[in-house]
């Protein structure tokens, strides 16, 4: 059953891709693919706050934590405190972090290309707009939607609202 569970085979392929990747960034950036992920993220929402980051990276909060410190220390970003919310602060993307990601991502579409290359042309569209759908109705419905048939998956939060009104 385990091997032909959706949540495995994408965690698969998911592991599988980013593995072999992982070591190639490391040698030639010296970063690792997450790190990465965390940079880019980063460098297309100047002034990105850590938690609105942290929730976007999909990776534990703490892990982001210690990739964005590492960030930091080597000069590819730069953190200042927001002025309106001084237990905030928001996250700019350097030069440096530029000039990486000019080198960095042509690799990440070439490695990207390689793993789709055994789907002909139509089928690698059909699959990549399938994947845009399930990504956009996770992100948008399926909590809610579980929430709703498995009430105990609910935050406290909202299983104390439903009792307050008598749901």
């Amino acid at each position: 059953m385990a091997r032909q569970s959706l949540t495995y085979q994408l965690a698969s392929i998911s592991e599988d891709a980013v593995g072999l990747a992982d070591r190639m960034f490391k040698q030639r950036f010296g970063l690792h693919v997450h790190d990465l992920r965390v940079l880019r993220l980063i460098d297309d929402q100047p002034g990105v706050t850590f938690t609105a980051l942290a929730t976007q990276t999909k990776i534990e909060r703490s892990a982001t934590s210690r990739i964005v410190t590492r960030l930091i220390k080597a000069g590819y970003v730069r953190r200042k405190n927001d002025a309106r919310d001084a237990r905030q602060f928001q996250l700019t993307a350097t030069a440096k972090a530029r000039a990486l990601r000019e080198r960095a991502d042509p690799l990440t579409a070439d490695i990207e290309a390689l793993v789709l290359s055994v789907l002909p042309a139509a089928k690698r569209r059909q699959f990549l707009e399938m994947l845009d759908a399930l990504a956009g109705w996770l992100q948008a419905d399926f909590a809610r939607i579980l929430a709703e048939r498995y009430p105990e998956l609910a935050s406290p939060a909202s299983r104390a609202r439903r009792a307050s009104k008598g749901d």
